[in-house]
């Protein structure tokens, strides 16, 4: 069930998918990052929102509030006090989901900070200098989904690996040793898709 009300991204998700979808600690520490940044932007304007909500709120009530007011002018001071009101329980919850979800992402980081190779860097030169790492074992991650699922690599997704600069001394090697340990997992006596899916298995970033 993919539920994540008032949230971007569940713990769950930012744990598993998101972090857990990158191949090294640096990668996952930037990536997450770049969460952290965007909910802490989110809720500084969901806070200014609310405020200004509350605003309206308490301007309505005063002209219900004014002597000898006008039925009309009760009425449509009412309405939109009732409106604004309607939305303050939803903006609440955002703003817990939003407190949840940057408290997630922050711990997070912590588990990984003490994984990463760079983590003495800023983040702009801990991410240049994790890229091409990452890269590499994205790559090799999609060789063995393309295996698996087609069995063979599509033309553009082998000229991004060709692009790496250490195609042929890593890439190629693996693309080759893992072929060969899929085909002898799908043939006859390997054992099938469960075998060759034990032989590829991603190694967790977080526990």
């Amino acid at each position: 069930m993919n539920s994540k009300p008032h949230r971007q991204n569940s713990g769950f998700q930012l744990r598993y998918f998101l972090a857990g979808d990158c191949h090294t600690s640096d990668g996952a520490y930037v990536l997450m990052y770049g969460q952290k940044i965007d909910i802490e932007t989110k809720l500084r304007h969901a806070e200014s929102q609310l405020l200004r909500r509350q605003g309206k709120i308490m301007a309505a009530q005063e002209i219900i509030d004014t002597p000898g007011l006008k039925p009309s002018e009760y009425l449509m001071a009412k309405a939109d006090k009732l409106e604004q009101e309607a939305d303050v329980p939803t903006w609440e919850m955002n703003l817990k989901g939003a407190h949840q979800e940057l408290q997630d992402i922050v711990e997070i980081m912590e588990e990984l900070k003490p994984q990463c190779k760079y983590a003495d860097l800023d983040i702009l030169e801990q991410s240049e200098a994790s890229q091409q790492e990452e890269w590499l074992l994205e790559l090799m991650n999609r060789a063995e989904n393309f295996f698996l699922s087609v069995g063979s690599i599509p033309h553009d997704h082998l000229q991004t690996m060709r692009s790496h600069p250490e195609f042929k001394e890593k890439l190629v090697p693996y693309i080759a040793e893992i072929h060969k340990k899929l085909s002898i997992a799908m043939g006859p006596a390997g054992g099938g898709m469960v075998q060759a899916l034990s032989n590829v298995s991603k190694p967790l970033l977080l526990e």
